[in-house]
């Protein structure tokens, strides 16, 4: 039985790449690093190039459309945004009973192209008040259950590893 991650954990984690690379002395490299390591170990097998294509996608688009200082602020707003809400638009619940949003999938639905796809739309139904923003100062461990990615998202990046 396969381990899929969920396709919206890889984008926000993608996201957050590019994030914490405008945001911090980091190599983009080390801080794929650190997501595709954590991911790994909860998922199968994520390359640290692929969270790197990833977030070089989201990162080349914001500079296409100009986002300049708001850059972080889509960011932000795309991960509450994934955080909250499925692709449907309904709530995403991340516990139930019997499943939870955390489990890994039977296949692959994540992909570099897909994760760029879905940022897109995001950014752009945003951009156009069709989507709900994030409150200011919000960060991914404002939002209850969050469990272990909260705790990934904090955690520091290890520059021994590059």
């Amino acid at each position: 039985m396969s381990n899929f991650c969920p396709e919206w954990i890889f984008g926000i984690c993608c996201a957050q790449t590019g994030k914490d690379f405008l945001s911090s002395n980091n190599s983009i490299n080390s801080i794929s690093k650190k997501f595709s390591e954590s991911l790994s170990d909860k998922y199968s097998l994520i390359k640290f190039e692929e969270i790197l294509e990833g977030s070089e996608q989201i990162l080349q688009f914001l500079s296409e459309i100009n986002a300049g200082d708001e850059a972080i602020n889509y960011i932000n707003d795309y991960i509450h945004y994934r955080v909250n809400f499925e692709s449907s638009g309904g709530i995403r619940k991340l516990s139930g009973l019997f499943s939870s949003a955390f489990d890994g999938n039977k296949i692959k639905e994540y992909n570099t192209q897909n994760t760029l796809k879905v940022f897109k739309a995001t950014i752009f139904s945003i951009r156009n008040d069709a989507l709900p923003k994030s409150i200011p100062g919000w960060v991914i461990t404002d939002k209850e259950d969050i469990d272990w990615l909260g705790e990934l998202f904090e955690k520091e990046v290890d520059i021994t590893n590059f």
